[in-house]
């Protein structure tokens, strides 16, 4: 078959049947759970019913990071003389939600406290001398970074005389750490606290336990809210002791504790049992994160702080609107990105690099996410403002983009990030020779495999067994995130019943398979629409997907949400004549205007069925569109094909799906 969306590999995680049996027997699991969890390397029953048992432990000692004892004591002494302390943040979810945790805390212990976070254009990320030198100015005894500060060596240097800086980060270490009142970071060199992947806001978090311990000899109540939105939105692995704040976090939220999160949630259409980890980063966190990207990060600190519902109401509708413009202009962004690396020819580069004038720093992460989706690369994209690129990385499995950025360090400005995400500023004038550095790198780590998504599937089910009972007993693995993922499990030789597009604009795909053992299943797969040009009903195909629950019209059923569709390799030929004759057929449908991709389907099927095979004609209507003799367009129907103008003979040589299925 051609392929008009991009290929994934799948890997079946090895069993370990000892294990296994092991766990079924102590904890009375299914064999499917089980299985999840020592795919995930919970292999002993106690950590296994200690992972299962939703445990409210307060995870570990915050007193065990290293300058915890004397960023407590520094504080404890500004509080008890009244100092000022200013929290220095960071403009996303996770600055911002640390910033709202710690300014609350030293409120509530009566501290005289207040933040700072950077404008993101016009001041970027991290520490900035304009700003320490204001926070000087007005007479700050201590400031206080969250999520930031840990790469800002010589900055802290020249202000450490004037303001005591505590530095609390999650950030990769650099060689040199600032030498200032106290440094947090679990990652930096002789820290023995046994968790390093804490998220900036997990950090503030654990100095505010530890503060709070001191100062009240108690264990600190509540705030976990904050931590956990912070962490959910940050990406780091929901594993440890991030999965504790996150546990405690969600059922706050579901009680409906803080003031200014749940106004976010009520925004975000999110209440009861429908708030999990999943829906917070995809709903919640975006609208928290508007405020940072094209407008100003105190917009959200102020919603966190806020006591009053009707207030913070207010704030949070602000926030939904600064989310809908956000994805108006990172939509425009992601599509001149695409389409200036396609006129470049640069789509197969080993690592993709697109900038623009004035694109806004704000959005630039997230078409670089985009750009991700599409291709499959690394990728950086660049907005240019003022004669300064600023950049936003995002990687994909086994490409280490902090290592990345670091191989380049003399082409740049300033950077700093993680493996999978990062930023970076640059003069315009070096991003041909960065983009060249990057190549060089990836030829060196990366492999041809390497750019196929990888699907890894913790096991093969009996259709039989999924049901209602399994999706409920799964459900104790959550939340779900990075290093906890949702399970996905895969079906074989299922044959289709039914395959068509759905949704608004007909991108996303509904399908019902029957299996081996005459199980009927269902399933949804989300923007997969496109797998319409090429399967058909009476196809045997094997399907990856996760399970959910599906209500509907009072009626509960397990659905798939399906991950990717393998098909059979068909044996396809394509000629002249048979081009000719498809050309034929798509002008008879489309006599004029536009037609539905799905009603085109429908008629090739009723009225082609006897006389060609139907991937055949598939694949020719693919080849029309690869040399731009048909074209595609979003009718009132969904995704329309129609004629374009066209001048000058087209050549069936330039397909790459003609060379592909040629008659020899």
């Amino acid at each position: 078959m051609w392929r008009d969306f991009m290929e994934k590999r799948w890997r079946l995680i090895p069993s370990q049947e000892g294990c296994i049996k092991d766990l079924i027997k102590q904890l009375h699991i299914s064999s499917v759970l089980a299985q999840v969890l020592v795919n995930r390397g919970i292999t002993e029953p106690d950590e296994a019913k200690l992972f299962l048992d939703d445990s409210c432990s307060q995870g570990y000692d915050p007193f065990m990071m290293k300058g915890m004892d004397k960023a407590v004591e520094r504080i404890q002494q500004a509080i008890k003389k009244q100092e000022r302390i200013v929290i220095y943040g960071d403009y996303d979810v996770d600055g911002i939600t640390s910033t709202s945790l710690v300014c609350s805390v030293l409120h509530d212990l009566d501290a005289s406290a207040g933040f700072y976070i950077p404008e993101r254009q016009s001041e970027g990320y991290g520490l900035n001398r304009e700003a320490l030198q204001q926070l000087q100015d007005e007479h700050t005894d201590v400031v206080i970074t969250v999520d930031c500060g840990i790469s800002s060596y010589d900055l802290v240097s020249d202000f450490q005389g004037a303001m005591d800086i505590i530095i609390t980060d999650h950030h990769e270490v650099p060689s040199q750490i600032p030498a200032c009142c106290a440094v947090l970071d679990p990652k930096q060199k002789g820290c023995t606290y046994p968790y390093k992947n804490l998220a900036g806001v997990g950090v503030a978090y654990k100095l505010c336990q530890a503060l709070w311990q001191t100062l009240r000899q108690e264990t600190m109540p509540g705030y976990t809210e904050l931590a956990a939105l912070g962490t959910i939105a940050d990406l780091v692995p929901l594993t440890d002791e991030n999965r504790i704040i996150v546990q405690a976090g969600l059922r706050c939220m579901k009680k409906g504790h803080h003031v200014g999160v749940q106004a976010l949630l009520e925004a975000s259409s999110l209440a009861g049992e429908t708030i999990s980890a999943g829906r917070i980063a995809f709903t919640a966190a975006p609208r928290l994160n508007a405020a940072g990207r094209i407008s100003h990060a105190a917009k959200g600190v102020q919603l966190l702080l806020e006591q009053d519902i009707a207030k913070a109401r207010v704030l949070a509708a602000e926030l939904s609107e600064l989310n809908a413009q956000r994805q108006e202009i990172e939509h425009t962004i992601a599509e001149q990105a695409v389409t200036q690396i396609e006129q470049q020819g640069r789509s197969q580069d080993s690592v993709l690099v697109a900038f623009g004038q004035d694109w806004h720093a704000g959005v630039i992460g997230i078409a670089a996410s985009r750009l991700v989706e599409t291709y499959y690369r690394p990728s950086l994209v660049i907005g240019i403002h003022d004669g300064i690129g600023k950049g936003s990385c995002r990687s994909i499995a086994g490409f280490n983009m902090y290592e990345a950025l670091q191989s380049a360090d003399d082409l740049l400005i300033q950077y700093g990030g993680h493996p999978m995400a990062a930023g970076f500023s640059i003069e315009p004038a070096h991003i041909e020779a960065f983009r060249q550095r990057l190549q060089a790198y990836a030829a060196a780590h990366m492999t041809a495999e390497d750019y196929i998504p990888l699907v890894p599937i913790d096991m093969q089910v009996e259709p039989r067994d999924i049901s209602l009972e399994l999706i409920t007993e799964l459900a104790k693995l959550e939340p779900y995130g990075m290093g906890n993922s949702r399970p996905v499990f895969t079906v074989s030789h299922a044959v289709i019943e039914e395959i068509r597009p759905i949704g608004k604009e007909k991108q996303h795909l509904r399908l019902v398979v029957t299996t081996t053992d005459n199980t009927r299943l269902q399933g949804v797969g989300w923007s997969m629409a496109d797998r319409c040009d090429e399967l058909i009903e009476g196809d045997t195909v094997d399907i990856a997907f996760q399970l959910e629950r599906n209500d509907f019209n009072g009626i509960s059923s397990p659905q798939l949400i399906i991950q990717d569709i393998h098909s059979p390799q068909l044996p396809i030929v394509l000629s002249r004549e048979m081009m000719i004759h498809v050309y034929m057929t798509m002008k008879k449908f489309i006599s004029h205007g536009e037609m539905a991709l799905w009603q085109v389907r429908k008629h090739i099927a009723a009225t082609e069925g006897d006389r060609c095979e139907i991937h055949t004609m598939y694949a020719a209507i693919q080849v029309l569109k690869e040399i731009g003799v048909i074209a595609v367009c979003q009718s009132a129907a969904g995704p329309a094909y129609y004629f374009p103008h066209i001048s000058g003979k087209m050549n069936l040589d330039t397909s790459p799906t003609y060379n592909r299925y040629r008659k020899s």
